[in-house]
């Protein structure tokens, strides 16, 4: 069993969050011309709502949205997933849920671990002109992934380790597998977990 403690760190306006939480009221807000609004797909509104807010989510010009996914609840709502990237690599645990109700944004929700400068720095001067160490087939290369069938490879900037890390999932046996890859020359892994289901 897994228990999550919520710790209240700040009330701002119409922006509050625990312990990385957050929730934004887009109700008080006066965005764009319902009109203007209207010709936008729901994919450019939540992305513009989202870009508005930028300074109270603490993204910047080096932060990019990667859309995931769009659900939609049982009273037809729309609810649209981006992950967060750092200088096109994405953190880990930084999630924006952007909630439409039937027409229009009404809040923005989810789930962020704001990046401190020093930790900013830190991946700033690992990256090699601003392009990580290693590429995505080296790091198959080093886990021979050629025995397993490889889900997905992708660079990682987690709160933990002050550099990128490489997150490989792989099925190795039918089992779901992930490899932590340290983005070095050579690499080594950080880290092997297992997802045995019961």
């Amino acid at each position: 069993m897994i228990t999550r403690a919520l710790i209240l760190c700040s009330y701002l306006s119409s922006a509050y969050a625990w312990g990385g939480f957050f929730q934004i009221d887009t109700n008080a807000d006066t965005m764009m011309g319902v009109n203007s609004m209207d010709r936008l797909t729901t994919l450019e509104q939540a992305q513009s709502s989202i870009l508005k807010h930028g300074a109270q989510l603490g993204i910047d010009a080096n932060n990019a949205l990667l859309f995931q996914r769009t659900s939609t609840d049982s009273f037809g709502n729309q609810h649209l997933r981006f992950n967060i990237a750092y200088r096109g690599i994405e953190i880990e645990k930084a999630q924006i849920i952007a909630h439409f109700n039937q027409t229009e944004i009404n809040s923005i929700s989810g789930y962020q671990q704001l990046l401190s400068a020093s930790l900013k720095n830190k991946i700033n001067t690992h990256l090699n002109q601003g392009q990580t160490q290693l590429t995505a087939n080296k790091v198959l290369t080093f886990i021979n992934q050629k025995q397993h069938k490889v889900l997905s490879n992708k660079p990682m900037i987690t709160q933990t380790q002050p550099y990128v890390i490489w997150q490989v999932r792989l099925l190795v046996n039918g089992i779901p597998t992930i490899y932590r890859i340290s983005d070095s020359n050579p690499p080594s892994i950080l880290s092997k977990t297992t997802d045995i289901q019961y």
